[in-house]
């Protein structure tokens, strides 16, 4: 029987260690970042899926990308430059969720319209043609605002989504949790890793008070 990874029990009493640590082994996290990753992030990942407003292959699979095991179509992890989350990493992952949903649809929007619909306009101009869009464009025009745009973000790896946490040290990835945008609730995920995983990674304490220290 494999060595248990972790020993939890759930807030009612119940002894969730076994649980736990077969899902940890099952989605992956021990294979890719063994002793790497926080029972913060098991149990985010754990009750995503048990209240099915997330899958924790989309995390998992962002996780392979910065072990270097397969690419991402999100942006490239970025270093956090303000507290409370100062030091730290954050790499995007996609929940498929209508907030990340929205969120991208707009994103695409703003960097590329809706390239269909200039490209029909351009060509009706060249021609030297008034056209008006119709109800046969409207499915056409649709899908390529909505998908086309999404896969355009895709293939520039500049799609966005919630956060994954990291910290590096020592040339290794240590993952943490699970965050959003709203920085409004990044004090309580920083209380999180204070209170969790800087107990599993000690030299987490280094990395947050150096830098809340410097002038």
């Amino acid at each position: 029987m494999p060595e248990p990874l972790f020993s939890i029990k759930h807030e009612d009493g119940r002894d969730m260690s076994d649980e736990l640590n077969a899902f940890a082994r099952t989605i992956g996290l021990e294979r890719i970042a063994p002793g790497r990753y926080s029972i913060l992030l098991v149990l985010s990942l754990f009750g995503g899926m048990a209240s099915g407003r997330m899958n924790p292959a989309v995390v998992v699979q962002e996780i392979e990308a910065l072990e270097g095991l397969r690419t991402s179509r999100f942006k490239k992890p970025i270093q956090n430059k303000h507290p409370p989350l100062q030091g730290l990493w954050h790499k995007h992952f996609y929940d498929a969720g209508l907030k990340s949903l929205a969120m991208n649809f707009k994103k695409g929007l703003d960097k590329f319209k809706i390239p269909l619909f200039l490209q029909r306009m351009k060509e009706a101009r060249e021609a030297g043609v008034e056209r008006y869009v119709t109800l046969e464009d409207v499915d056409a025009l649709a899908t390529d605002m909505v998908q086309g745009n999404l896969a355009r973000l895709a293939e520039r790896q500049a799609m966005s989504g919630e956060w994954l946490m990291f910290a590096e040290h020592e040339g290794r990835r240590y993952y943490l949790c699970l965050a959003t945008h709203d920085s409004s609730q990044h004090d309580g995920i920083r209380t999180q890793i204070d209170e969790i995983c800087c107990k599993e990674f000690p030299f987490l304490k280094t990395i947050l008070n150096d830098l809340e220290t410097r002038p």
